[in-house]
């Protein structure tokens, strides 16, 4: 049966991804969403609790830290890596020698939450390649869509992975973001973000994710298959008791 939202919608998706827009490019709506996020400020700390874990981000001028902290068995155990240190694991605040393999599992753990609550800042890292491909509508409102692959260089483990970001025309707000990514087994996500606020004029959100009914798709079908509701939803990415300080 002929479906006008299947077949017609889907094309002006693709006709308005390859419309180039002449007044932008990526690296300035990239700062323009930084400047709306709040991120661009040069130092600032900010504690929050995600699933079973308490995070601290701190960042001054050329130098961050990023810690997370839980108890087990009614001992902390603490990581902690900075700009300058890799990961140390703390155990009832004594450091403890970890294997390379281990060390590089925590690290990624951290890195990764770490890289999603600080969006958009991680977009202006030396081994980000940003490319605008175009516009797109997404419940009636217009979207960029920004294109984001890795150097090999500095893009860490996974650097071969694929990141779409839609920013909002109107506000320069990251309202969905998709990935494709290799790790354990691979597959794509596309996330829509929900309970927005600001924390002494720094901008977090948290995230409903969603997969594709098969393991691996196109990212810029996303859209469309969210409209159609063609989408699983996985999980939810809550930050809660965020606490900024200046």
């Amino acid at each position: 049966m002929f479906s006008f939202q299947k077949i017609v919608f889907p094309m002006l998706l693709f006709f308005l991804s390859c419309q180039s827009p002449k007044s932008e490019n990526a690296e300035e709506i990239i700062q323009k969403a930084l400047h709306q996020s709040g991120f661009d400020k040069l130092s600032f700390s900010v504690d929050f609790d995600f699933r079973d874990y308490h995070y601290t981000l701190t960042r001054k001028p050329s130098f961050y830290s990023f810690s997370r902290s839980t108890i087990q068995k009614d001992v902390e155990v603490k990581d902690v890596m900075t700009s300058s240190k890799p990961l140390q694991r703390f155990i009832d605040g004594k450091v403890i020698q970890l294997s390379d393999s281990l060390q590089r599992v925590y690290s990624n753990s951290l890195n990764s939450v770490m890289y999603f609550f600080q969006l958009p800042k991680p977009l202006q890292d030396t081994a980000a390649i940003n490319e605008l491909v175009g516009a797109v509508v997404i419940h009636g409102d217009t979207y960029w869509t920004l294109k984001v692959t890795f150097k090999e260089e500095g893009g860490g483990e996974d650097f071969q992975d694929e990141y779409r970001y839609w920013i909002n025309q109107k506000n320069h707000e990251i309202d969905y973001l998709a990935y494709n990514y290799l790790t354990d087994g691979g597959g794509t996500r596309f996330r829509r973000a929900i309970n927005k606020r600001k924390i002494v004029g720094i901008f977090f959100q948290d995230y409903v994710n969603y997969k594709p009914f098969q393991k691996f798709e196109q990212l810029d079908s996303l859209p469309s298959l969210f409209e159609q509701e063609e989408l699983e939803q996985v999980s939810l990415i809550e930050n809660k008791n965020i606490r900024v300080v200046k």
